[in-house]
């Protein structure tokens, strides 16, 4: 199997990984801010707090978009594939933190656990949809498939992962 610079895939170094972040830090300038994955996550979690709290109509689902869009622009490539996962659970957090706060003010906890956040989740199913594709559309853009490789290069290196290539099959069959 070939790389497409026509390498053999066995072939990739460190040193490779070296010299596409360097090109891929050439190619775009500098981000003013720069969140980590957590940061990133923090974000959208707060802001879909906020408008899942807010509640009114289309809100909560507008503002949890908004907050997957700019979380995937504003985190560090490195970390785009943590935050790619985390919108709907992220999302679902949100919905139970807003529909618990809602109960402190007299409402039933098992009602909202097991009837509202269910409803709140359903009709909010297009935005998570939405949103959470956005966010791994615009992490795609900003290089998810190149810190996917780097992964999986990384990966490769690591002992165990070589010990089961190189292992012998410790069932003997011609016994």
């Amino acid at each position: 199997m070939t790389t497409r610079t026509g390498e053999p895939k066995a072939a990739r170094t460190e040193e490779d990984v070296q010299r596409r972040r360097q090109r891929r830090r050439q190619k775009r300038p500098a981000a003013a801010l720069s969140l980590t994955a957590r940061g990133g996550i923090a974000a959208v979690f707060v802001l879909s707090l906020a408008g899942a709290l807010l509640d009114f109509s289309f809100l909560p689902g507008l503002v949890f978009v908004a907050a997957c869009v700019l979380a995937a622009m504003f985190t560090k490539p490195a970390d785009l594939p943590t935050l790619v996962v985390a919108p709907p659970v992220v999302y679902f957090l949100a919905t139970l933190t807003a529909e618990l706060a809602a109960t402190l003010s007299g409402g039933s906890v098992l009602r909202s656990l097991f009837i509202a956040v269910p409803l709140e989740l359903g009709a909010r199913a297009p935005w998570l949809l939405a949103g959470t594709a956005l966010a791994f559309a615009i992490a795609w853009r900003r290089g998810l498939p190149e810190v996917w490789r780097e992964i999986s290069l990384k990966a490769s290196g690591f002992r165990l992962t070589q010990e089961r290539q190189t292992e012998e099959d410790p069932v003997r069959w011609d016994d």
